[in-house]
Order: structure tokens, then sequence, then C-alpha cells
């Protein structure tokens, strides 16, 4: 008797790789559930899935089928011949709404099954019954993320300067309020001779404190976290983007766009760079997965800016945050505060960052309202009142 686990493939292929590699050591041979869509030379998902897998290439039986035809599904699987001797494990988390269904109503009868899917962003496997659920135990590196989509990224996880060097400049800085002007390397550091000097005091040295307070207070292992990475595609000699600091923590990816301050230094020159950073920063996490936790880190004033942004100005970077799926912007309040960093970042932007101020209410001294007591009138209801302005007299 053989174990076979059947995953059905669709673009997200993280619930199959996962599930996968859960349950390695307690089946014989895989079987992808496929369509001709996922496997042309754009897609190629078995091969991704492979790889990710550190498979050899064309080792897992494909099974093609016809993504929105029930029977075509079943029909294809039938001529396949599985044997009823066999024990069968299979996930039904990907594929159209059609190809689950089918598999599932053609393994139900007469086979010895075991259905299972893999809930988006929970490490739990979940069984038919609502009883039946275990945890997912398996975590993800970085290279296996990226394998997944097609991607390949190389880090630069080198430390221009030691870790303590990094935390003593920041330190120094938030004594006296993030202000560049006070702390000599950084307000010269574009006059600097030392190239090394000049990349680091120029900002680098903030993605390097990100990276390395974020690495310590998550207990992230090497290939867990990264700075300064640049991203590729398979073959392709020049990288599509550049990412400052990201994770993956509880199988789940984390990107960060880090700046210690924003271009300029009038309002209109700091919120359209504030604007730039969250398209840039969208573009890149729609490659990376349905579910990207993807923030702007910054050591400028931007919910309590000296300048005082309008408050249109920032609800605006709130509600374009919203648009375009960022989960947050996290400006110099958040730095200040003794929690971990991650404390701040899994929550949505504070409240309490937002500048309070006062609104002023105008009297209305308009009487252009006229209220009237109305006789009771059987059948006749009162709908509103009458606005004087409005009528053509």
């Amino acid at each position: 008797m053989k174990r076979i686990l059947i995953s059905i493939l669709s673009d997200y292929l993280q619930p199959n790789f996962l599930l996968i590699k859960e349950f390695e050591g307690k089946y014989d041979e895989l079987v992808f559930v496929t369509t001709e869509k996922m496997e042309n030379d754009a897609k190629r998902k078995s091969y991704w899935l492979e790889k990710a897998l550190r498979l050899p290439e064309n080792s897992v039986h494909r099974i093609p089928v016809v993504e929105d035809n029930f029977e075509d599904i079943k029909k294809r699987l039938s001529d396949e011949h599985f044997s009823l001797d066999n024990e069968y494990i299979l996930n039904l988390t990907g594929g159209t709404k059609v190809m689950p269904l089918a598999v599932y109503d053609f393994f139900k009868t007469v086979f010895n099954a075991h259905f299972f899917y893999v809930p988006i962003g929970k490490n739990v496997i979940k069984g038919l019954s609502a009883d039946d659920e275990q945890p997912l135990n398996y975590r993800m590196n970085l290279d296996e993320y990226f394998t997944l989509y097609g991607l390949k990224h190389e880090p630069n996880n080198e430390l221009l300067y030691p870790e303590s060097a990094t935390n003593d400049l920041f330190e120094r800085y938030r004594k006296v309020k993030f202000n560049r002007f006070k702390v000599p390397e950084i307000r010269d550091s574009q006059t600097l001779s030392n190239a090394k000097d000049k990349r680091y005091f120029g900002g680098e040295w903030f993605e390097e404190y990100c990276y390395s307070r974020l690495k310590r207070e998550q207990n992230l292992p090497d290939d867990a976290i990264c700075k300064a990475a640049k991203i590729y595609r398979e073959n392709s000699k020049s990288n599509d983007n550049e990412i400052d600091v990201m994770f993956i923590k509880n199988n789940q990816l984390y990107v960060f766009e880090c700046k210690v301050g924003m271009t300029g230094f009038g309002v209109g020159a700091a919120k359209d760079t504030i604007e730039q950073y969250q398209y840039k920063l969208a573009a890149i996490a729609k490659d990376f997965g349905l579910r990207v936790e993807a923030y702007i880190l910054t050591l400028h004033k931007v919910f309590n800016n000296p300048l005082k942004f309008s408050e249109k100005t920032l609800a605006n970077i709130v509600k374009r945050q919203s648009i375009l799926g960022l989960r947050g912007l996290l400006d110099s309040v958040v730095f200040t505060r003794n929690e971990p960093l991650l404390e701040s970042i899994k929550h949505d932007m504070p409240k309490a960052t937002m500048p309070q101020r006062k609104t002023k209410v105008e009297k209305n001294t308009s009487k252009t309202h006229m209220t009237t007591e109305i006789p009771k009138l059987q059948g006749v209801k009162v709908v509103g009142k009458i606005d004087l302005d409005k009528m053509k007299i």
C-alpha cells in the first residue's frame, strides 16, 4: 500500500508547500493536479514548487485538467486508474472553486482518502469536520518563500559598522529628537570624503539599525531575515527591485522601506516623498503573495510634524495606505518607545500618533428652514422640512 499526497495547484503555492513539508515522511508519492494556465511558460507552477521542495525537475507526476469543467476533472482523475489499495492525502486548498469540489467528489466514496486544507494566514491544518484541526509546525525561510514565486533574492547582510556603533548613533539621534542638524555625521554625510562613511551616515545606518533590531527582538535565524536584498527573476541579470529589510516569521512575510527622513524641508516636499514611497512599496509587495505585511519606517515626524501637515493630508496618507494594502507608516513617535518594534508594527497605525486638533464649530445662523405644526391628516405622512432657499417663487 502506498500513501499518495495530492495537491491542487494555483497561483498561491504556499499552502501546497507547507502541507507537503509538514507531512514529510508520511507519504510515499506526490501528485500535482494542475492546469494548462498554471504550467505555461510564464507561470510554471509545478516547476517552482518542485524547486522549493528541492526535488528534481519533472519528478512529480502532473494531472492536467480543465479548471472550470467539473466532469472533465473527474474524468482525468478516473483515467489515472488510482488503486483502491492506496491511501490518499488530499490538499483541497488550491485551484479554482470547481477543482477541489471535483477532486473531493471523485475520492470521497470508494477511496481511502483524507481531506485537508490550509487556511490562509493561519498556521493550522484543518480537516473537513469542525473539530479536525492540527498545528502546522513547519516554518519557511526566505529562499523557500521567494522560490515559490519564481524569484531569487540576493541579500547583503554584512554590516558597514558594528551593531553597537549603530545603536549608539541611534541613541544620540533620538536624544536630539531626530534633528539631523544636531548630529554632525548625519548633517554632513554628503560632504564626507570616505565612501563607506558617506553611504553609512547618508542613510544605510538606519537600514542596519532596523535589520539588527528586528533580528534581535524576534530571535530570527540568518535565513529568515535580510537587508539590502536585490530581487531577481529567473535568468535575469538585472534586479527588479531592492528591499531595505525583510523577514519571514511564522510563514508571514514582512517587508520594510527604511528612510531616516523624507527628502526636502517643506511640507509639500515631504508629502510628495511619502506618496512616492507608498506607491513604490505597494508595487514591490504585490509580487510577493496574497498577504504581505508592508511598512514604511522613518524617523521623520509625519504624524506629529512641527510643520503641521493638514488633517486632510494626514487622512490622505492613511487612506492611500489602505487602498494600496500597506500595513502602516511608522514614524519617529514609534521609534521613541521602549517596546519591541514588532509590537508597534503588528498593529495598524496608532491613533495616538495622530495630532489632536480642536475642530471649530460654526454657529448656524441660517433661518431658511421652517418648522411648523402640521395637522395630522389621515393618509398624509410628513417626510421632511421645507428649504425656502431652494424654492422658486
